[in-house]
């Protein structure tokens, strides 16, 4: 049974195989070579003298009908680039929008503007905590945070690189800021009960 049945597909696809042969060799002879041709393309003919002639019997244009176009002086100029600033008048001017200036001469520029110094750096505002301060004979160290960072700092000595502390006193700290030179100061609340001595 088996036999028969691989007997029967061989028959099958061989029968298949076949017809697709036959189908190619029918199609590559039904095929008839198409000619392509190139035609030159003609120049355009000229118009006739019978489509002028229509042109002409038309009319002409009454010119004259159209009236006088009126020019005003106050008019924005349609060549001018626009820009969001505002637009100067010129009422308080003493020169004309044609550049002349009141005695009809070309007017001169305005003159330029003058440049400002730019402001002084300025430090930026402390950021340092007290947290309180320990004296041991005449050396007096404060304690300091800022944001998650705990200092201990005695006068002369620096915190990153930015600060030094100059001088510790009862109710304040000074310190500089190192990038600038600006002297800056701490207040000290003495009521704080970090304060250690």
């Amino acid at each position: 049974m088996e036999k028969q049945t691989s007997n029967t597909r061989k028959l099958i696809l061989g029968g298949a195989l076949a017809a697709t042969l036959l189908a190619v060799v029918w199609l590559e002879e039904s095929d008839v070579e198409v000619e392509e041709t190139v035609q030159p393309i003609l120049p355009a003919r000229p118009a006739s003298s019978s489509a002028r002639s229509k042109k002409s019997d038309m009319g002409h244009l009454p010119i004259d009908q159209l009236g006088q176009r009126k020019f005003s002086a106050e008019a924005d100029d349609i060549f001018a680039s626009t820009s969001w600033e505002p637009k100067r008048s010129l009422a308080g001017s003493s020169q004309s929008p044609f550049g002349l200036g009141p005695d009809g001469r070309p007017a001169l520029p305005p003159p330029p503007a003058p440049v400002l110094a730019p402001p002084p750096p300025v430090a930026p505002p402390l950021q340092f905590k007290y947290v309180g301060r320990i004296t041991e004979g005449k050396i007096t160290s404060v304690f300091l945070s800022m944001a998650e960072n705990n200092y201990i700092a005695k006068v002369g000595e620096r915190i990153e690189a930015k600060y030094r502390v100059d001088r510790i006193k009862d109710d304040a700290i000074e310190f500089t800021y190192l990038p600038l030179g600006i002297k800056q100061t701490l207040l000290i609340n003495n009521n704080n009960p970090g304060k250690f001595q």
